[in-house]
């Protein structure tokens, strides 16, 4: 067995860095960008310093502002079709996980029309291809810490048909440049910073057991993972309770992305069910859906992560086995808001059916002991009445 780590982005990380932009889509060459985002950070007055930054550096910028969350293929193709007009050189996206994973199905779409799909996540071998023609380059600024997608090769797209979230997955898709700027997530309301910010602890406490960490472990992963804990344990509270605390969003800036780094072995149960939850449900509230089910996770494989059980008692001051944890787990979980799912808006009626579509995942099928779907019920009646 081996490990490999390879991330071709350049992270520039601090308050005021995204004013780097412009300069930096002239230095690498760029002449047209296509700026990808939603509404919402259009109307906060975000993206329009940013236009101001580009075209004072003679860059043409175009603008798709449909991003919604969970972005499904229809918006992809709009997308695409807005790029197939334009004609960029580089593609910029300023937002959520959600703007930049759109922005890079567009940009694999617009070069390679037609192949999206085939490059979702093949689950026989753990598949990942190269496209046939190069993508253009990619410069993402983040507005939420939470995601990660500034550091990952997957774009996850909804198809809607089948009710399923796609992780086409792609070294190609990696961001030339992420600008991570603490600065721009200041304005972000309380829930929406601890639904993101939830989204981040779960990719790192799910990193500790990931099917692929427990077959391949790695201390350098380890160390993302477990530096992505203290981070977030530390500054999101903080970071819900005053939101212009610029130490503490620059801890959840730094968290967002080594939480994701720390995920590369693989994910857990509580994205497979919350993933299955937004899709059957039809909730998009990502964070706290994945979240929900990380403390019966992280009891369920507790045998399989002695040690980090022994290290989470610890930050969680609780006693050094799997229930403690849970319970711990829950504690911090409510601390930060998280709603029972009943509240998020979930049909306790449909959870046999969630817990079918859980079972069909990538995290189940690759985790190395899995629950039947009565006990994945059970979880879910448990964080429906919430901690």
């Amino acid at each position: 067995m081996f490990y490999e780590f390879d991330i071709p982005v350049r992270l520039v990380i601090g308050e005021g860095c995204s004013a780097q932009l412009g300069e930096s889509l002239s230095t690498a060459g760029a002449k047209k960008v296509l700026l990808v985002h939603d509404k919402g950070v259009a109307d906060a007055g975000i993206i329009a310093p940013f236009i101001e930054n580009m075209e004072a550096q003679d860059i043409e910028v175009a603008r798709f502002e449909d991003v919604v969350p969970d972005p499904p293929l229809e918006v992809v193709e709009a997308g695409t079709d807005v790029a197939e007009k334009e004609k960029p050189d580089a593609f910029v996206a300023i937002g959520g996980g959600s703007s930049i994973d759109t922005a890079k199905a567009v940009n694999a779409n617009y070069t390679n029309r037609g192949t999206l799909k085939d490059h979702a996540l093949n689950l026989n071998g753990m598949q990942i291809l190269p496209y046939d023609n190069p993508l253009e380059p990619l410069y993402v600024i983040p507005t939420t810490a939470g995601t990660g997608s500034e550091v990952s090769p997957s774009a996850v797209v909804t198809d809607r048909d089948l009710k399923l979230k796609l992780s086409i997955a792609s070294k190609d898709h990696y961001p030339k440049v992420a600008l991570i700027d603490p600065a721009l997530m200041v304005g972000m309301p309380p829930p929406i910073t601890a639904a993101t910010g939830l989204d981040a602890f779960s990719h790192a406490v799910e990193g500790l057991m990931g099917g692929l960490s427990i077959l391949i472990p790695s201390p350098m992963r380890l160390s993302f993972s477990t530096t992505a804990i203290e981070q977030v344990l530390q500054s999101l509270p903080a970071a819900i309770a005053d939101g212009e605390n610029m130490q503490a969003r620059t801890g959840m800036a730094y968290a967002a992305f080594l939480s994701l780094l720390g995920a590369y072995g693989g994910l857990s149960f509580g994205h497979a069910v919350g993933h299955a939850i937004g899709e059957v449900c039809e909730i998009h509230n990502h964070g706290f859906l994945c979240s929900s089910i990380v403390p019966q996770t992280v009891e369920y494989l507790a045998d399989f992560i002695p040690d980090q059980i022994v290290w989470l008692a610890s930050l969680l001051k609780v006693n050094a086995d799997g229930t403690s944890v849970k319970q711990g787990l829950k504690g911090f979980l409510k601390e930060c808001g998280l709603p029972p799912l009943k509240e998020m808006g979930m049909d306790l009626a449909m959870a046999k059916e969630v817990a079918h579509h859980a079972t069909l995942g990538q995290y189940y099928l690759i985790a190395p002991k899995k629950p039947s779907e009565d006990e994945i019920v059970q979880w879910l009646e448990e964080a429906y009445e919430g901690a």
